[in-house]
């Protein structure tokens, strides 16, 4: 063997211990940030970050700037139901259990957020929900807010809701999404909102699903709107609106019924059923309406009555 060989093997071999050095120091580093890692999670989650302050604060307005409180509980209230205390460790708060216990229990919050402040306040953050429907359901109502949370049941339909006739509750429980027999329901009641909303329909008193083939809407307390199908939505609520307004022109105090089943033209008939006083009714569209009467027949008449109660339509 000669003496080029004898090194060639001794560089090899020293190579690898080196490499062998280099994984074993690599193992201990990883093994030392991993323990120091878990010890720091310990310290903080055991004996550091003790929560000594809990705020309740609203959502923020459009400075970004929280807004103080809860329209509908008390921040005590709030805390109590959170589950959360002072002394816990902030780090160790379960943010999503503590959120949904909250939504849960008191229903009228309809998000809540949870906001560490290092180095020892937890924020709940809460949003408020509100009654957007009211479901007639064998002599009482299901209130429900626009996600379709259940809120509770009243006797009467609370001021700023829409009465919803026609909907079969399968499962309705207190702070819990509402569920119905129908799986589209809501699908209806939302396909309606969204149409209205592109429209500039609001004021909407009560929507009437009972017969899916004749679909009505009451604005207010004078204008009750037959929708037929909700097929071709838009185009019947534009010239249900035309019609609405050339007729209220005329005379604000009537009471109309306008049929809208076809979408080329409407026909409007006094309404002679009993007056319902509505509540008053938050806008669940979203969308201010257009005061402006317009011009309701699409070729050229002032108000596109043909004498027989119809009003022309839009194309």
């Amino acid at each position: 063997m000669t003496q080029t060989t004898k090194t060639e093997r001794a560089a090899a071999r020293a190579k690898k211990r080196r490499r062998l050095m280099l994984i074993r120091r690599v193992k201990v580093g990883a093994a030392l940030c991993i323990v120091l890692a878990v010890l720091l999670y310990l310290l903080s989650a055991f004996v550091f970050f003790k929560i000594d302050t809990i705020e309740v604060l609203g959502a923020p307005d459009e400075n970004g700037d929280y807004t103080s409180g809860n329209s509908y509980y008390l921040a005590e209230d709030i805390i109590k139901v959170s589950g959360v205390q002072t002394g816990d460790s902030l780090v160790r708060v379960p943010s999503s259990d503590v959120a949904r216990s909250v939504e849960t229990i008191l229903p009228y919050i309809g998000k809540v957020i949870i906001k560490r402040k290092y180095p020892s306040t937890l924020r709940l953050i809460v949003e408020d929900t509100s009654p957007c429907f009211a479901l007639e359901t064998g002599g009482y109502y299901t209130v429900l807010d626009r996600n379709y949370k259940t809120l509770g049941t009243e006797t009467e339909v609370p001021d700023g809701c829409a009465k919803v006739v026609g909907a079969a509750v399968k499962k309705a429980e207190t702070g819990y999404k509402a569920e119905f027999n129908d799986s589209a329901f809501s699908d209806r009641i939302d396909t309606i909102i969204s149409a209205c909303g592109e429209a500039g329909i609001s004021n909407i008193t009560k929507i009437d699903l009972s017969n899916i083939a004749n679909v009505g809407i009451v604005l207010g307390s004078r204008v009750t709107m037959r929708l037929g199908t909700l097929t071709q939505l838009d185009k019947k609520l534009e010239l249900g609106k035309k019609t609405m307004e050339a007729e209220l022109n005329s005379n604000p105090e009537a009471r109309i019924i306008i049929e809208l089943a076809e979408t080329d033209r409407s026909y409007v008939r006094d309404d002679y059923s009993p007056y319902e006083d509505p509540t008053a009714v938050d806008d669940i569209t979203d969308t201010d309406s257009d005061s402006g009467t317009g011009d309701v027949n699409a070729n050229g008449g002032e108000n596109g009555n043909d004498g027989n109660g119809y009003i022309d339509g839009v194309g």
